[in-house]
């Protein structure tokens, strides 16, 4: 399975939505695709100042802060094809994706390998295309999701998923936490390097992701954790943080 084709010129941006969301776009010169489109309204916005064609909808899980424009996106785009996880229960019309699927989109000639990774919900997947990870509310930069109707148990396993793919992956979660989950890092290793340095680093941006996987295997607490009960402690610090 290949992911880009050398000769497509392809762009990936987020677009803003809500407070911290970000919508991903990928795209070449005509075609494009998005992920979790929680607003439909800044997507219609950037397709028409942009001049693209919407060819699919990627959902990564079932928040509504994650697809509540799909139904007014497929209403205004009614050819696109929209793809979500299988475990979940959706409104609209879609494609079900499981673990080891793969799937195709021609007009911008990519393909994507699915990966299951609960936790946050229990149907929660990625799209990962062998060099860039879209991994929702799963992995966030220096953090990882809440546990909502998964469990610590499937958070952990799912980390230690995505651990294990190439270091070199770009990561791209869906909210700008990375300054506040860096905090919370320095506030357990005050002293740690790694993580001055990301501060340092990150203090002077606005938008901080995609980051890389070594990056988050550097300086993320979550991936560094040696045991389930390891996890569900630092989890818990976090959520009260």
């Amino acid at each position: 399975m290949t992911g880009y084709k050398e000769k497509q010129f392809i762009k990936i941006e987020p677009i803003e939505a809500f407070q911290d969301n970000y919508i991903w776009l990928i795209h070449n010169d005509q075609n494009c695709i998005v992920i979790d489109p929680g607003d439909a309204n800044p997507v219609i916005e950037v397709l028409k100042r942009k001049s693209l064609s919407l060819a699919a909808i990627l959902i990564t899980h079932h928040h509504a802060d994650h697809i509540g424009g799909v139904s007014q996106l497929h209403k205004k785009y009614p050819d696109i094809t929209i793809y979500a996880p299988e475990k979940d229960k959706y409104d609209f019309v879609n494609i079900s994706l499981k673990n080891g699927d793969e799937i195709n989109i021609p007009e911008l000639q990519i393909n994507y390998k699915i990966i299951e990774i609960p936790g946050h919900t229990q149907g929660h997947i990625a799209y990962y295309d062998m060099k860039n990870l879209f991994c929702g509310d799963t992995l966030f930069a220096c953090g990882c999701g809440r546990i909502f109707d998964g469990t610590h148990e499937q958070m952990y396993n799912s980390l230690k998923k995505i651990s294990a793919l190439p270091k070199e992956t770009k990561v791209y979660c869906a909210h700008e936490y990375t300054k506040k989950n860096i905090a919370f890092a320095l506030s357990l290793k005050p002293h740690d390097m790694n993580l001055k340095l990301r501060s340092e680093f990150t203090s002077k941006l606005k938008i901080t992701v995609p980051s890389s996987l070594d990056e988050e295997l550097r300086t993320n607490p979550f991936l560094n954790c040696d045991s389930l009960e390891t996890f569900k402690k630092l989890r818990d610090l976090k959520d009260q943080y």
